[in-house]
């Protein structure tokens, strides 16, 4: 057991001896890179005191000025947690300064700092600067270049008169976020006279007399209690027969499962079966999440080394076969809910995060406490839906059905949590 798992079972019980060994090993190994200084950092947020908070992280950036995350980290619990604009601003300017040239790797900072930068100026209304970071953010046509920024950037360019740009701009986002209502309203309001075609993602499977409610929530964040959420914000809307579903991502997040990247050394294995991965890529899309030797380093962690192995061979016979799927099969379902940077929405978005840890028992958790039927759910836009926990009364392939064009997206929306109404009992 390594010190970040020993201290987080250890913080539950008593807050102050998880943070005394902290210190202690971070005091032995000031340039650790397994995660110490953030998760000491969010003890003493969790424990009240701020200003600690803060000096344990500006600590580590000086004792290691080459690990340029730890910028990203400070200016995200000034954003992020602390609600301090102006010195988030600062940090991620700061961190941003020592790029020379654009880097397009997902295993890079800079895009991170560029998001936060860009949508920050233009939420202040800021618009020369917020223009000067959404340019560089969508030459690396990156895939957390969201429907949310082509608009904004879009907008930005108009105000300034390149509207011939943001036509072009406009018609990028509507071909690579097909489906992308808001996208595609803002196009025809701003240039109605405008040929712009709007794409379905996918046709969904329609099953008569079912409702989809989706349930807005704030942004969920480590140690936030996921059921409280769930049942305070479906009190008022849940009715008997529903379904309750949560996205397995958002849940795991709440569980503490999100691992930060600089703190993931891939070893030779996961490098080697990564590459067996299919590694083909769109511009303002990604690979699968396990071409990503990171994320393979999570999938051997969560699986166990002989296990990967077997479903790596499997997996290659399958493949000179023609059949896809076997290494997952063998390998679990957590190998095939990980997801990796930049999946999740801001600040987890250079994390890599695997399922919950048992989404079974946390479907019959929100029965439980809300007497409704529920599910966890894992989505993507590429028309799957995978109900990877449910409770019983629940018809998984129906359900799956039902949320197959992924109601909740996976941007920034901030619906994770969505009613199924009509959905008969299995």
């Amino acid at each position: 057991m390594n010190i970040i798992e020993k201290v987080r079972e250890l913080e539950g019980e008593n807050l102050e001896e998880a943070i005394r060994l902290l210190e202690i090993f971070i005091d032995e190994n000031r340039k650790e890179r397994v995660g110490a200084h953030r998760l000491l950092s969010r003890l003493y947020l969790k424990k009240g005191d701020i200003k600690r908070s803060i000096e344990v992280l500006e600590n580590a950036i000086e004792d290691n000025p080459e690990n340029l995350w730890l910028h990203l980290i400070l200016g995200d619990l000034y954003y992020f947690d602390l609600k301090d604009e102006e010195n988030a601003v600062k940090t991620y300017e700061k961190g941003l300064s020592f790029f020379k040239e654009a880097e397009r790797s997902t295993m890079s900072p800079y895009r991170y700092f560029l998001k936060r930068l860009s949508n920050i100026y233009y939420k202040r209304g800021e618009k020369e600067k917020a223009l000067k970071f959404f340019e560089p953010f969508i030459t690396i046509e990156p895939s957390d270049f969201y429907g949310s920024d082509f608009i904004k950037f879009a907008d930005l360019l108009i105000f300034f008169g390149f509207k011939d740009k943001a036509k072009e701009v406009l018609r990028l986002g509507i071909r690579t976020h097909p489906g992308d209502i808001a996208l595609f309203n803002f196009a025809k309001e701003k240039f109605p006279e405008e040929d712009f075609q709007l794409r379905e993602k996918r046709k969904r499977g329609i099953i008569e007399g079912v409702e989809r409610i989706l349930v807005k929530t704030p942004l969920l964040k480590e140690g936030d209690d996921i059921y409280k959420v769930i049942d305070d914000l479906t009190r008022d809307i849940r009715r008997e027969g529903d379904i309750i579903t949560i996205s397995s991502c958002v849940a795991a997040i709440c569980e503490g499962r999100a691992i930060t990247v600089d703190t993931i050394f891939p070893t030779a294995l996961a490098k080697f079966f990564s590459l067996f991965v299919s590694h083909r890529n769109v511009p303002f899309g990604g690979a699968a999440p396990l071409a990503n030797s990171y994320a393979m380093e999570i999938a051997v962690r969560e699986a166990g080394v002989p296990r990967i192995i077997i479903a790596g061979i499997i997996g290659g016979i399958g493949k000179l076969f023609g059949i896809s799927g076997w290494f997952y099969r063998i390998a679990g379902p957590q190998s095939a809910l990980i997801d990796d940077p930049p999946g999740a929405i801001p600040p987890y978005d250079y994390s890599i995060i695997p399922g919950p840890v048992d989404p079974f028992k946390m479907a019959d958790k929100i029965r439980e406490l809300t007497g409704m039927r529920a599910a966890v759910i894992d989505a993507n836009d590429a028309g799957i839906a995978w109900a990877v926990g449910y409770t019983e009364g629940v018809n998984k392939e129906k359900l799956e059905i039902v949320l197959s064009d992924n109601p909740a997206g996976n941007e920034d929306q901030q619906t994770p949590i969505i009613i199924v109404r009509g959905l008969p009992f299995d």
